[in-house]
């Protein structure tokens, strides 16, 4: 069988669990989630966990 998209996933984005990062170049501060969290802002991982 073959699909054009991928499957339809429902996902409540609220209740995932994130987790806050500052960023030590910029000082962005922000929520991520994974294991290779990058700033959104500079796009660096020198980050660090709160």
């Amino acid at each position: 069988m073959c699909y054009n998209n991928g499957p339809i996933v429902d996902i409540d984005i609220n209740n995932l669990k994130t987790k806050k990062y500052r960023c030590l170049n910029c000082g962005n501060k922000f929520k991520g989630l994974g294991k290779k969290i990058i700033c959104p802002s500079c796009q660096n991982n020198n980050i660090k966990e709160e």
